[in-house]
């Protein structure tokens, strides 16, 4: 996607203009994704070195409630990303992670629902397990975006969204989540040639590979939130005007 237009995006060009939005705005989106789960993920490097969670109870918990927020925080300060970069602006870090931190208590209940009833279907069989997540697929996107009541409001609003579109959803899940364990799989083999190679560098090997990590996050959010505009625009002829006022900001001419 070499501009980013409000139009119908085939699955490969979500996954390509997610990648685009990466390179282009890195140093904001490593940025919001170092304040958000920088604090968790050095925890994490720190049980690995000291034993794991079984011997640190305490700050394996304090670790996943950390990472359980800075997910949502992530989430919702990347919808401001990518929600901007289509009216030709971009925001600071401190303007993304203050909309994210408005939004967090409604990202938080939509969210928090989606997976307590994918759970649930998942428990009865697999397949409905998967259905569910893939209908809501872009529930945390409908709760930072659109003025909602409630959040089964959310959970209606993405099932709505992603009817006739649950297997571009699960496809968009595969590849993404395909493309990072590539990547990470790929890293932590060359860390264990060096390794090997050269004494002492475990250390460095786990920091490197938390680092890129925390890409995950930001990634993840733009493709969703590129999948969410894909099917508004399709289903809705939703336009930069509507996503202004949404915004409650001008786009750039």
């Amino acid at each position: 996607m070499a501009t980013f237009e409000l139009r119908p995006l085939s699955t490969g060009e979500i996954l390509d203009g997610a990648l685009a939005l990466l390179r282009r705005h890195f140093t904001l989106l490593f940025g919001i994704a170092v304040a958000c789960e920088g604090l968790p993920t050095a925890l994490n490097v720190y049980l690995e070195r000291a034993g794991g969670g079984i011997a640190h109870p305490g700050l394996a918990l304090l670790g996943w409630v950390l990472n359980a927020v800075g997910t949502l925080l992530v989430t919702g300060a990347t919808v401001r990303v990518v929600s901007e970069a289509y009216l030709g602006r971009l925001p600071g870090l401190g303007d993304a992670l203050s909309f994210a931190g408005g939004k967090l208590g409604v990202i938080f209940g939509a969210t928090f629902a989606s997976s307590l009833v994918t759970l649930l279907a998942t428990l009865a069989l697999v397949i409905p397990g998967i259905i569910v997540l893939c209908g809501y697929a872009v529930v945390a996107q409908v709760a930072a975006l659109e003025p909602l009541r409630s959040s089964t409001d959310a959970l209606r609003r993405s099932w709505t969204l992603t009817k006739g579109f649950k297997g571009k959803a699960l496809a968009l899940w595969i590849v993404s989540f395909a493309l990072i364990l590539v990547v990470i799989a790929g890293l932590s083999f060359l860390g264990g040639i060096m390794a090997g190679l050269v004494g002492g560098l475990d250390v460095a090997v786990s920091v490197l590979l938390a680092l890129v990590s925390l890409l995950i996050y930001p990634l993840i959010a733009c493709v969703f939130t590129l999948f969410y505009y894909d099917l508004r625009v399709r289903k809705e002829g939703f336009d930069l005007e509507v996503l202004s006022g949404q915004l409650g900001i001008a786009p750039q001419p």
